[in-house]
């Protein structure tokens, strides 16, 4: 129906018979509802609904995509001289495949955080000059494998933002990564940094595939991949861009995209605010829990699950520390007791008393309060974090926990 302004409405009509006195029918009455807003409801609904099957779909095939590396150099490192070049190609796929799993986890992670106002910046005084720069040398390996050549760009002088450096790197990152899938070899990306009044720009131009009109105005959408198809040659999640845009408007900042079509190559634009040198104070420095060196530790490792827990104990005695562990909490508090440990690496999700309670218990105990509680858990969102550090933990280390970090917390 076409309202008297021009628009165009759905409605909703009913029809029913008049009677006369005696039951005849002299007539019909006819009730028009506007259903315009619940249509567009409905059809939302359709929309999320479709978007959210094919989303499953795509996360199924891009976490059993590195599976299948990781299964076939576990086959061959038990066929092959541990010592070998086949072995260590092995283990370097799966060192590969293993960080690749670890960042599409974390960018789900950090796409929720966002969505549900979770995400916390650790601002400081920036040089965003300096970080453009390292951003882009640190990515130009990314950039070369696909066999395009990068141009970095920067100003002479320092250009300040009041930000958190990890993240504003991260959206560089994003930003070189998606240039760099969707150009053909031979070309070339442009990455570069400009001031504009108060307000720095950060761009990032390709000679890629473009982007249709019809695109842009999804591009920023979490999950939206502009050229699925069954192959999923590109791979990802469709969560970049979005990082991207949600990380620029925590800084106060905008991004947009540019392009003239298809074949003719996109250009991004991230808009952050600046702040002057004399206004700008250096961060405090952080006092964070005293760390005590210990060559050789004595380890309590709490983990119920056996595969996580005996890895973790090999990989511990492989770094020439004493092991203990202890499959629930009390049994962790019990052995504490008898031997009390140096440091303690505690899972959370533990059968019976949680991994908050085990720390809330240490911490309760003048015999064991000083000990050093280390929580190890898939659990790492942010009010997780938040939760640990109140219960008592003094770090947070999300699974799959990094060797090096573990080492790196111990000496």
């Amino acid at each position: 129906r076409v309202t008297k302004a021009g628009d165009l409405i759905d409605v909703s009509v009913t029809m029913s018979p008049l009677h006369d006195a005696s039951g005849r029918i002299i007539g019909a009455s006819k009730i028009a509802r506007d259903i315009t807003a619940r249509k567009r409801a409905e059809d939302a609904l359709r929309e999320a609904d479709r978007r959210k099957d094919e989303f499953i779909g795509v996360l199924s095939h891009e976490l059993r995509n590195p599976l299948a590396p990781i299964r076939n150099s576990i086959y061959i490192l038990e066929h092959s001289d541990p010592g070998g070049e086949v072995a260590r190609a092995a283990r370097a796929v799966i060192a590969r495949q293993i960080a690749h799993l670890t960042r599409l986890v974390d960018d789900l992670l950090d796409v929720t955080r966002i969505a549900r106002g979770k995400i916390q910046l650790r601002r400081t005084r920036a040089d965003l000059t300096e970080i453009v720069h390292r951003s882009g040398e640190d990515h130009r390996s990314v950039v070369e494998q696909r066999g395009l050549s990068l141009r970095v760009v920067v100003p002479p002088d320092p250009l300040w933002v009041d930000g958190d450096a990890t993240r504003l790197s991260q959206i560089i990152g994003n930003l070189l990564q998606n240039a760099a899938k969707f150009s053909p070899p031979g070309g070339t990306v442009d990455l570069s940094l400009a001031a504009e009044s108060d307000w720095a720009e950060i761009q990032v131009k390709d000679q890629g595939v473009g982007i249709a009109p019809e695109v842009l105005k999804h591009l920023f959408d979490p999950f939206f991949q502009a050229h699925a198809t069954l192959a999923r040659t590109e791979g990802g999640l469709g969560l970049g861009l979005a990082l991207v845009k949600g990380i620029a408007e925590l800084h106060g900042g905008s991004v947009r995209a540019l392009s003239g079509g298809a074949g003719r190559g996109a250009e991004f634009v991230v808009r952050l605010p600046t702040i002057a040198f004399e206004r700008a104070t250096a961060p405090a420095p952080r006092v964070g829990p005293r760390v005590v060196p210990h060559p050789r530790a004595h380890v309590l490792v709490v983990e119920d699950d056996r595969e996580v827990a005996g890895s973790m104990v090999e990989l511990l005695e492989l770094l020439g520390h004493e092991v203990e562990l202890a499959r629930d909490g009390p049994t962790a508090i019990a052995r504490a007791h008898s031997h009390p440990p140096d440091v303690v690496l505690c899972d959370i999700g533990l059968p019976g008393m949680s991994g908050y309670e085990v720390a809330r218990s240490f911490r309760s105990d003048p015999v064991l309060r000083s000990v050093r509680l280390v929580a190890v858990t898939g659990y790492a969102l942010e009010e997780d974090r938040a939760e640990a550090a109140h219960a008592g933990f003094d770090c947070h280390i999300a699974k799959p926990a990094d060797p090096d970090e573990i080492e790196r917390l111990l000496t």
